[in-house]
């Protein structure tokens, strides 16, 4: 116990020179984003290190923040950016359905995001209500027409882990439909467009992280003309819900996948 404590004292700043070293960075321009980023960097590798030896041995969502740092978003993250409510019921089941360690190593691998979805169902036009500012088409636009039945039909199922990977799958641009399907694994699926749309436009509201800059992903959503639905583009201007017919091969066109 002696010899822990001992190396902790070492390998720590002492007060002195962490204020040093805030006033050196600030002269060399450092932001404060950048300086929050380091000292979360920093404790993660810490906690890393401790369980290596066998100092602690972290659970639940504080391992799957451990593993996965900002792409995953409990919760609470949601809660706190849209002011869900979530029930004892649901807040139990979200802990007891969390991802095994070897499935969260798996997404980290694989650039996937883990994050909560509310605590009721929501189609493509609720998701957009939940910040219509996100989206490129605030209010109306094609698909919240009567004959557009997959914006009201699909949904993302309530109080449940999404797991979505944060941009197109690797090498499916520029392939068809098919094309694009036969490159997932047996444990993956192509997510519907209320799901993406849903956790690209959650993941701004936790993170400020704008994901699908500039390409666009193809969703398991079909509209009334059986054209492919599609998301993506997302930036300043707003998230793009779009379609194209499936044999349509185009550089700026992948696919998405969550896991199963």
């Amino acid at each position: 116990m002696t010899h822990r404590v001992a190396h902790s004292k070492t390998s720590d700043f002492s007060l002195g020179q962490t204020n040093e070293f805030i006033a050196e960075f600030g002269r060399q321009g450092g932001t404060p984003d950048l300086l929050q980023e380091l000292i979360e960097n920093k404790a993660r590798m810490v906690r890393a290190v401790a369980i290596a030896r066998g100092d602690e041995t972290p659970k639940g969502f504080a391992l799957a923040m451990l593993i996965l740092g900002d792409d995953f978003i409990s919760p609470e993250d949601v809660a706190n950016a849209y002011g869900f409510h979530y029930s004892d019921e649901q807040m139990t089941a979200f802990a007891d359905t969390l991802p095994d360690e070897k499935t969260l190593q798996w997404l980290r691998t694989n650039g996937y995001m883990l994050l909560a979805t509310p605590p009721s169902d929501m189609n493509l036009l609720q998701v957009r209500d939940l910040d219509n500012q996100l989206f490129y088409s605030k209010s109306e636009g094609w698909y919240a027409k009567d004959n557009e039945k997959f914006a009201r039909d699909n949904v993302v199922s309530a109080g449940e882990w999404l797991m979505v990977r944060k941009e197109p799958y690797p090498d499916s641009r520029r392939k068809n439909w098919d094309e694009q399907c036969s490159l997932l694994t047996e444990v993956e699926h192509v997510p519907n467009a209320p799901e993406v749309s849903y956790a690209v436009t959650a993941y701004y509201k936790v993170r400020g992280v704008y994901l699908l800059k500039g390409v666009y992903v193809r969703t398991s959503s079909v509209d009334a003309d059986d054209d492919r639905v599609l998301v993506g583009l997302f930036d300043g201007v707003g998230l793009v819900v779009h379609y194209y017919w499936d044999d349509l091969r185009r550089d700026y066109i992948g696919v998405s996948s969550s896991r199963k």
